[in-house]
């Protein structure tokens, strides 16, 4: 939560207006904002705020991810399959289609609220792979929301589903040949979903490993241009093979029915859906109790005091238009946004983002230069974690990569518009090669850059439902 205010201060003065909810009037058709006059005090706070407040940041999250590196006997506790029987060098053979693997060692672990994983590297050959193993009956987070929120271990269950199905999928596997988006292959995949009694669900995974010893990194928060436009143009080309009309759509055959029965009816992790439904009923308050812990930064400002009225005032319908495709109810707003319409990843936080930095060395004739050759470098993003993945907006991805993966530092002065105009870029040209436009100009018009910002701003609001409420 604090990380997200940290962002709320960074913001440029004509979206922190809409976000922060200054000067947002709801009206009959929409939203009303008047000019904001605190764009200099905004600014000058925001690194401060970044500072004061980075170490509280995405831990508070529901959904955040710990990592520890116990000893060699604890990590191979954790590749066990759903009965508890270890695994044998066979199961790792067959799956990965390895002939001759004679070992295994796990030298490190990791944990999060929903599950345990573990890499593990095979002998003789060196080869890794990266196993999950979820039992929800062992884990304290899954026995915390069986006594305060049990609606979510249906829905926890249904996510490794989903993770499943799409990465077994076609579209998955088209995906990733035509546009290269790189995304680890699942190997093998063992469920034992409960519906009556979800605390007694079981998963495994086993998944293409992007290992560090391969090159293979994770940054906290992305502080620098390039990794932040590598993201972009990573989501930009998910987002452009998968939207309404595309050549997937009108090509795919059985593929598209594939992937409609795959993935959620509507993505993300932040919809109201997935939350509760009447999470927006009580912004007002949970801001009031939580409001004095940021007095210091904030109660200066003009919506200091009834930022949470203000929101709340408008949560129900910012959920409602961020998330058009979840209603059952309501076919008039799908059908209103069915052009806009396409694959959301759901959940693109920094901690599902992989880089790899590649060089290479190119011959140069440059009289200037002193060396046979010059080096060049080429920024790879994996993406992992698929368990929100669903039909969506492509500007509400954006909205939850921006505040969730996203150093405030680079949001600051233009940053946040030199950023969103660079996956805008990056998703009209994309919109054109994997034909849903014949032309740029018809791309332009299919999806405007008023459009996409109506819409990042829109999200952006209904995220701040999620993190206060």
């Amino acid at each position: 939560m604090k990380y997200i205010l940290c962002f709320i201060t960074a913001r440029t003065a004509k979206t922190m207006a809409l976000l922060a909810i200054l000067f947002v009037v709801p009206q009959s058709n929409g939203f009303t904002t008047l000019p904001s006059t605190n764009q200099n005090r905004i600014h000058s706070t925001a690194g401060r705020l970044h500072a004061d407040l980075l170490e509280s940041t995405l831990l508070e999250e529901t959904h955040a991810t710990s990592c520890e590196e116990p000893d060699n006997s604890a990590a191979e506790n954790i590749v066990r399959d759903l009965d508890g029987n270890k695994l044998t060098v066979e199961y790792f053979a067959n799956n990965m289609n390895i002939k001759n693997v004679e070992s295994y060692v796990c030298r490190d672990a990791f944990r999060d609220f929903n599950g345990n994983a573990c890499r593990v590297h095979l002998q003789p050959g060196g080869q890794t792979a990266f196993f999950k193993r979820i039992h929800f009956a062992t884990l304290d987070h899954a026995l915390t929301k069986l006594k305060k929120a049990p609606f979510k271990l249906a829905r926890d269950a249904q996510s490794y589903q989903v993770v499943a199905s799409f990465l077994s999928s076609n579209a998955c596997r088209t995906l990733k040949e035509t546009t290269g988006v790189i995304i680890p292959g699942l190997y093998d995949v063992r469920s034992e979903p409960d519906s009556v009694a979800p605390i007694q669900s079981k998963f495994s995974f086993l998944f293409e490993d992007l290992s560090p010893a391969d090159g293979w990194y994770q940054e906290w928060l992305l502080d620098d241009l390039e990794s932040c436009e590598a993201a972009l143009s990573t989501l930009a080309k998910i987002h452009a093979y998968f939207w309404h009309g595309s050549d997937f759509w009108k090509n795919g055959g059985n593929d598209t029915a594939e992937l409609e029965a795959a993935i959620w009816k509507s993505g993300s992790y932040i919809q109201p859906t997935a939350q509760g439904e009447h999470q927006w009923k009580t912004v007002a308050k949970e801001w009031d109790a939580k409001k004095r812990r940021f007095e210091a930064e904030l109660s200066p400002m003009e919506y200091w005091d009834d930022l949470g009225v203000r929101l709340q005032s408008v949560a129900q319908e910012c959920g409602r238009v961020t998330h058009p495709f979840a209603a059952d109810d309501d076919s008039a707003l799908f059908e209103e946004y069915r052009k806009y319409r396409t694959f959301t990843h759901g959940d693109p936080k920094q901690a599902n983002l992989l880089f790899h930095c590649t060089k290479s060395s190119e011959s140069t004739s440059s009289p200037k230069s002193t060396d046979a050759s010059s080096s060049t470098s080429t920024l790879r993003v994996g993406l992992i974690d698929f368990q929100w993945s669903g039909f969506g907006l492509a500007a509400t991805d954006i909205a939850h990569f921006i505040t969730s993966a996203v150093h405030a530092d680079m949001l600051i002065d233009d940053g946040e518009r030199i950023l969103l105009d660079y996956y805008y870029k990056n998703l009209q040209t994309y919109l054109v090669e994997y034909g849903t436009c014949r032309t740029p100009e018809e791309a332009r018009q299919l999806y405007s850059h008023d459009t996409y910002l109506e819409q990042y701003d829109t999200a952006v609001l209904d995220l701040c439902r999620l993190v206060i409420a």
